[in-house]
């Protein structure tokens, strides 16, 4: 199906520019092989480089033949945290970033790196990517080693081709290096991402699934020592034992002059991380430690720590209205630099005590290529620099990061888009901008990149938003993106002031304690609905996220389902209207003649029950522990059933033509 054509390579020796051609039947030239051995389920290819001279390389090309009638659709993972990742049709295009919107929007992705074709049947992805083959299996391709050249796999479906482009320019070798490093594998979803990570030989994450608390998409800049306080004491009164309490952008008088901190935090921040610990919290603080915006000390003062373009410009990383507009690169290979940022992070780590820190704008140490190392090069140093500076007993939470390099140094890291208080910005997605904020695309990476949870770094699939006033989000499409959330992520963001929730958004919020792990998830996409099967322990859901403009019809299969928005009990094959930009949730009761129909209590329904058992004519139901609801308890009895109690306790009784529902409000904190 996959057949590896040639691979070209460009180089510079000595001042003499060269170009190579290598194949499986010629595989070695000059100080470049390659070759191909079985791995795991699949095949590993690795192209190598060995020579005591030094060798700028320019270019390198793997193509291969690729049948793509076999499949209808590929994945293609964008370049960095916000870039928008999906499955395409094969033959759909990507569209190119319009030329308007270049000089604000251009370094925010892969627009310097890539040229965009724009033609139908030309998809690229970065670092890895797969298409579905019949008998829910995948064809999986994907780079094992991103530290030192980022990996663009085109896909020309015209042609049946796939051109696997590394990005080596500026990268100068000497000795023993491996150029390429990829995997392809046949297998379930499941088995060819669990193969590759274990090639990758990342270490287990050692962050824990989290809920939390940011200020950054209410208040936005403008927070202050009181709001931070407020919302601080608003848990404490309310008793939500949430894990992290993090301050975003808006402390600072400016971006790049961290430990500047401007005169709405009199107290200085270090009062606030003892206050937020005080009250039982990990102390998270957002910084952009990479750049510095144009009116910054740093910028002004230390002209020569930034980065410059080939021309002698200053390398613009974007441009922000939060800010004062423009903001830059910092040179990670300046010494003064380096100390400047090893400054911070001990004083933001150790001085003031954050255990947490979010760090964003990464993708602007590497849009220039320099010091003999490539992009992905310079952003690997970067990485290795801050996760120096930060230490390894403190969290790193990476957004705007390449993935490829974010992968196995974060401990979280951003897989999708910034959350929008809209469902999208109609300009943006005008201007073909894969990086703009947009609850949508925020839901998109986040379903579609669920395979990296757990194993390169923990999801964070940035907020949900529960709140109405300040936000433009109808209650079910918050419902949507909380859904999504809590389904494929875990590190789990609000930041909303609870203190303005009515009761029953408050109750929707405490139903997300504690969090519960789901397993055996298996995705299936057709035409902007997604339909998503998972489990929690040994209890199943179906869950139907409709992302397109259009209202969605679905069949449910045999059997009893428990509606978690509703509360209504759904059976007999019965069709169900999924809306635009809406979901639904579905507890599926067992079809034994006992079961769990549903519950209320907790967002996964029937997730509160740990175990449940007959003992005479009484039902004994165990509650997870971690609840903050009293949940009601719908349990499927037979007809003929001669039990009165449930823990004990009277239940409630309704007869349906089938079979009998029990029906009981638990106390959360009974042990039986």
């Amino acid at each position: 199906m996959l057949t590896l054509d040639r691979v070209l390579i460009s180089y510079v020796i000595g001042g003499d520019r060269k170009e190579i051609v290598l194949t499986l039947e010629q595989p070695q030239k000059d100080f470049f092989y390659i070759n191909e051995d079985d791995a795991l389920s699949g095949k590993r290819i690795q192209l190598n480089f060995q020579s005591n001279e030094l060798v700028l390389l320019d270019k390198v090309e793997i193509f291969y033949t690729l049948d793509y009638a076999v499949t209808r659709s590929i994945f293609a993972n964008g370049f960095q945290s916000w870039s928008e990742s999906k499955l395409y049709k094969k033959m759909d295009k990507i569209k190119p970033l319009r030329q308007i919107a270049k000089s604000i929007m251009k370094p925010y992705g892969d627009y310097t790196y890539f040229d965009y074709s724009g033609k139908e049947g030309m998809i690229h992805s970065w670092t890895y990517t797969y298409f579905h083959l019949p008998n829910k299996r995948i064809l999986f391709f994907g780079s094992v080693d991103e530290k030192n050249a980022f990996t663009n796999f085109v896909h020309h479906v015209p042609s049946n081709s796939l051109c696997v482009m590394k990005d080596v320019k500026g990268w100068q070798v000497r000795g023993t290096h491996i150029l390429a490093d990829l995997f392809l594998s046949e297998n379930s979803e499941r088995g060819a991402f669990q193969h590759y990570f274990m090639l990758c030989g990342y270490e287990e994450p050692k962050a824990e699934p989290a809920i939390g608390w940011t200020s950054w998409y209410h208040y936005y800049t403008k927070i202050s020592e009181k709001i931070v306080l407020e919302n601080l004491e608003n848990f404490k009164r309310n008793e939500l034992p949430i894990k992290i309490f993090q301050i975003d952008d808006g402390y600072q008088t400016r971006v790049g002059d961290w430990l500047s901190i401007n005169e709405k935090f009199p107290n200085g921040m270090k009062f606030l991380a003892d206050e937020i610990k005080k009250n039982g919290f990990q102390a998270g603080i957002w910084l952009a430690p990479l750049v510095v915006e144009r009116k910054s000390l740093i910028f002004q003062q230390h002209p020569d720590w930034i980065v410059k373009n080939s021309d002698g410009s200053f390398c613009k990383v974007g441009v922000n209205p939060l800010w004062s507009m423009a903001f830059y690169a910092l040179d990670i290979y300046n010494e003064e630099v380096r100390d400047y940022i090893k400054k911070i992070f001990n004083t933001v780590c150790r001085e003031w005590g954050y255990d947490i820190v979010k760090l964003d704008f990464l993708y602007g140490a590497c849009l220039v290529s320099r010091n003999g190392r490539s992009r992905a090069g310079v952003m690997s140093d970067a990485m290795q620099l801050l996760r120096e500076a930060v230490g390894n007993d403190k969290m790193i939470l990476g957004c705007g990061v390449p993935l490829g390099v974010g992968m196995g140094t974060t401990d979280y890291c951003r897989i999708g888009a910034d959350v929008h208080l809209t469902w999208d910005i109609k300009s943006l997605k005008w201007c073909n901008n894969r990086e703009r904020a947009s609850t949508l695309l925020a839901i998109t990476n986040t379903i579609n990149r669920r395979q990296l949870n757990g194993y390169a770094f923990i999801n964070d699939p940035d907020v949900f938003i529960l709140r109405r006033k300040k936000q433009f989000l109808s209650q079910k499409q918050q419902y949507s993106l909380l859904l999504a959330n809590l389904i494929f992520g875990d590190l789990i963001f609000t930041s909303d002031n609870i203190a303005d929730y009515d009761e029953n958004t408050m109750n929707l919020y405490r139903s997300i304690f504690p969090l519960v792990k789901r397993k055996e998830v298996i995705v299936e996409h057709a035409e902007g609905l997604y339909k998503i099967f998972f489990q929690i322990e040994e209890r199943r859901y179906l869950a139907l996220i409709n992302l397109s403009e259009k209202d969605k019809l679905f069949k449910l299969p045999t059997g009893i389902f428990f509606d978690a928005y509703t509360q209504d009990i759904i059976s007999n094959e019965q069709t169900v209207l999924i809306k635009k930009r809406e979901s639904l949730l579905m507890h599926c009761c067992s079809a034994g003649p006992f079961g769990v129909i549903g519950t209320k209590g907790h967002f996964f329904p029937g997730s509160e029950i740990a175990k449940i058992a007959l003992q005479g004519t009484d039902i004994k139901v165990r509650l997870r522990k971690g609840l903050l609801i009293d949940p009601i308890v719908y349990l499927k009895i037979p007809k003929d059933y001669t039990g009165t109690t449930i823990n004990g306790n009277p239940f409630q009784l309704v007869s349906k033509k089938e079979f009998s529902i029990a029906y009981i409000q638990l106390n959360r904190n009974e042990n039986i």
